[in-house]
Formats: C-alpha cells, sequence, structure tokens
C-alpha cells in the first residue's frame, strides 16, 4: 500500500491518515486524476494518496487549499489550478517539503532510537501557517504598538485557540517575556504581562512569583515585591533566596 521507496512525509502520513480514517475526499470536479509539476512529491502517488496528504498538510497549517493554489481564470470560484507555481506559498512548502525531508534523512535517522523519530509539517506549525512562539508575539506588539494592545492580544489569541495546539498559553511565554522585559528596563510592561499571567493562570511556581515580584520590585512597588516573595516563601519554605529579599526590602522601608 505505501512503498518504502516514498519520501518520508508520505510514507508516515498515509500510514497515520489511512488508519485513522482522514481520506475525506475534496470536490472530484475540483481535485484532477491526474498530477503534473509533481517536483517533490512521487510522480506515481495516486490520487487518494495525495488528497490524504493535503489534507494533512492543511491540518498542519490551519488553512485551506487556496492557501497555496490559484482559482483558474474565468472558472468558478474555489476551481483550483493545482500545477500552477503562481502563489509564493506553494514554492516555500516546496523547499520546506524539502528541508525537513533533509532533517529526517541526515540527521534524525541517524538517532538510535525504535522507532525513529521523524518531524513532521505539523511538528513546528501546529496549525498555524506562520508559525510564532506566543512570547515574541506579544514582544513585539509590544514594541510596535505598546502594552495594552499586547494584552488585548493575548486575551483575543486565547479565547480563539486555548486549548488547541497553537500556542502555550501557561506561564511559560509570560515568564520568558516578562525576562525580557524587566532586561529591557521595560518595567511597567512587565508588571502588566506578570498581573495578566496571574490573572490568566494561576500559577503557583516559584519561578512566576519570582518574577512576579521583580516586576514590583522594579515599578518601586515594595509592599507587593513583600507580599509576592511571602508567598513564595509560603509554598516553597526552602526558598533561600526569596527570604533574603524579604529581609532587604523589609530594611528598605
Amino acid at each position: 500500500m505505501v512503498k518504502a521507496c516514498w519520501p518520508w512525509f508520505v510514507r508516515l502520513t498515509l500510514v497515520l491518515l489511512l488508519a485513522m480514517g482522514m481520506t475525506a475526499q475534496l470536490s472530484k470536479a475540483q481535485f484532477p486524476e491526474k498530477f503534473t509539476n509533481l517536483k517533490v512529491l512521487p510522480k506515481d502517488i495516486t490520487k487518494q494518496q495525495l488528497q490524504s496528504l493535503m489534507r494533512s498538510f492543511a491540518f498542519a497549517l490551519g488553512e485551506r487549499c487556496q492557501y497555496c493554489h490559484v482559482e483558474k481564470p474565468g472558472a468558478q470560484r474555489l476551481e483550483l489550478d493545482f500545477a500552477a507555481d503562481d502563489k509564493e506559498q506553494k514554492k516555500t512548502a516546496r523547499l520546506m517539503l524539502e528541508m525537513v525531508g533533509g532533517i529526517n534523512r541526515d540527521y534524525l535517522a541517524k538517532l538510535s532510537r525504535t522507532p525513529a523519530v521523524e518531524a513532521q509539517c505539523i511538528t513546528c506549525h501546529h496549525g498555524l501557517a506562520k508559525p510564532r512562539t506566543l512570547n515574541i508575539l506579544l514582544a513585539e506588539t509590544i514594541e510596535q504598538k505598546g502594552i495594552d494592545p499586547a494584552i488585548a492580544q493575548y486575551r483575543e489569541l486565547r479565547t480563539k485557540y486555548y486549548g488547541g495546539a497553537q500556542y502555550d498559553f501557561g506561564e511559560t511565554p509570560l515568564n520568558l517575556l516578562t525576562e525580557s522585559l524587566l532586561a529591557q528596563k521595560k518595567t511597567k510592561e512587565a508588571v502588566a504581562v506578570m498581573e495578566l499571567s496571574f490573572e490568566a493562570n494561576h500559577p503557583d511556581s516559584v519561578w512566576s512569583y519570582h518574577m512576579l515580584a521583580m516586576a514590583h520590585q522594579a515599578n518601586g512597588q515594595t509592599d507587593k515585591a513583600l507580599a509576592d516573595f511571602r508567598k513564595v516563601v509560603e509554598l516553597h519554605p526552602d526558598d533561600d533566596w526569596a527570604k533574603k529579599q524579604i529581609v532587604a526590602l523589609s530594611e528598605k522601608k
């Protein structure tokens, strides 16, 4: 059923999709019986196999066929010219497939693991056409538009994507963002991000409370910083660093 000589992304995807029954076909009027201009995929791939593979790409990027393929001139809406190379997204897709194939062939295949580790489109994309980590995305918004639009962006993304694999809405991205903001002396932004994290995630880790306390301290909010460090000691009595911060802040009052 699946030829051993086919590239990793065809073999692995077909096995998974066929096993899961995810072989729903595209419209017969739209999807051609024969394929031309195949430059990365095997030229003897069947219609059903190519449909399943394209379906997996769509799921991985959270997009539909028209993201990479152009419509035929003068044709009905969504009647696509699959052979045309007009869109940059299609050219990019070929390069990405070659890149991931190289990663699997030249690097991951050399790891002594059974079964072999293999990268796929979904490995990085997680349902996003342009995958970005949440902390980087918010950092760019803060830099370009300010903290309020960034917080609004977080809330919007969380409402839209929470429960999916697109973004990590836990404490880690917001803690990393706060560390970066404090390093840049953006103290007001750092406090806003950490207070957002506690509102949304209610973390109880040492890391999160340390970041909240440091952000409050950087803004001269000594009472809040003391309360944060005391909460750390309450949760983690062996945290000597937090104890030292409590002493130092208490002496300054």
